[in-house]
């Protein structure tokens, strides 16, 4: 019978200790690494999170800052509780926004980010005498989009998933921006609790300042609807009659409107320019020196939708000129969109 060496039999029991001990190591990374990945996404940033939260379909407006997240109606949460086991679980707010938590009953969390929540929860274990001084810790596990819709002059009008308030800016961004025909300010449209509607009127076009509609947030459930620049026409003798799109702000004075009409003809006369303006059910008549306004020894007339500029061509001609003339002209005229 074969006999094994005393320094061999030493040699294979410290090979298999060192392999006992590497296999127990990877055992116990494997172990751990779950956990460090659930800390790095509530830690380190959004990007695992929105990931892993975001529905497959359609775009996703998600906030900046994920901690900002508002919890609502249908959100499925995890909780845990440091040094109690026997309290995690998993919990669903219900219509009413309430959390049902064990022990405790139930905690109204609808409306607060998930920290606010994490905090409701610990006070109610201390007031119920439950635990002195809890680390709770919550995590999104499953959520309700909301969604907005955005209508009228944008680039790509349609539904956007919308989880939290976002301001009014980023979300016309995220719709591909307004499109050259859109007026000077964009409304928003909210539902009330009671079954109104509210709606909000915020000033902003492209190149002016930014600033209310960087204030301005929109919630989901809103409706943002970019209105069409208002149309003013220009006729008579000018170069280029026809509608023009007071884009860019949706303001534009009596100079401008002419400067997009190419200029006055070779014909034409600036001492008594025609505005025809329909207001409140009534038409009335304005007889502009624009010659003057040119060059800078008048105040400028500022327009609004739907007003019609005629340009006589001559001051006799002007004085035949009535309202009636000047909008069945109108009603001819094409609609030119320019840039200003």
């Amino acid at each position: 019978m074969a006999t094994i060496p005393h320094k061999s039999i030493g040699g294979l029991l410290i090979a298999q200790a060192l392999g006992m001990l590497v296999l127990g190591s990877l055992c116990s990374a494997q172990q751990v690494s779950p956990a460090i990945s659930s800390n790095l996404e509530q830690t380190a940033g959004t990007t695992s999170t929105r990931r892993s939260l975001s529905p497959s379909a359609g775009p996703a407006a998600l906030p900046d800052d994920f901690a900002k997240l508002r919890l609502d109606t249908g959100y499925q949460l995890e909780l845990d509780v440091f040094g109690a086991p026997e309290m995690s679980c998993s919990l669903r707010v219900d219509d009413d926004g309430d959390v049902n938590v064990p022990l405790i009953g139930t905690v109204h969390v609808a409306g607060e980010t998930l920290r606010e929540a994490e905090r409701a929860i610990a006070h109610e274990l201390v007031a119920k005498e439950m635990i002195n001084s809890p680390n709770v810790l919550l995590k999104i596990i499953a959520f309700a989009a909301g969604t907005i819709t955005m209508s009228g002059e944008v680039q790509s009008p349609g539904k956007l998933q919308l989880l939290a308030p976002r301001t009014l800016l980023a979300v016309l961004a995220d719709a591909g921006g307004e499109t050259t025909a859109a007026g000077g300010h964009v409304e928003i449209h909210r539902s009330l609790p009671g079954g109104g509607e509210q709606v909000v009127q915020v000033a902003y076009a492209p190149g002016k300042d930014p600033r209310e509609a960087e204030k301005t947030l929109v919630l989901p459930g809103d409706t943002v609807y970019v209105p069409r620049a208002g149309v003013i026409y220009v006729l008579g003798a000018v170069n280029r009659p026809g509608g023009y799109l007071m884009v860019n702000g949706g303001t534009l004075d009596l100079p401008q409107a002419v400067a997009l009409a190419m200029g006055i003809s070779p014909v034409g006369s600036s001492k008594s320019v025609v505005v025809v303006r329909k207001q409140d059910g009534r038409i009335g008549e304005y007889r502009l020196r624009l010659d003057e306004m040119q060059r800078g020894k008048g105040e400028t007339f500022a327009l609004i939708d739907g007003d019609m500029v005629y340009v006589p061509s001559s001051k006799v001609k002007s004085a035949l000129i009535n309202s009636s003339s000047v909008l069945s002209a109108a009603a001819s005229a094409a609609i030119v969109s320019t840039v200003h």
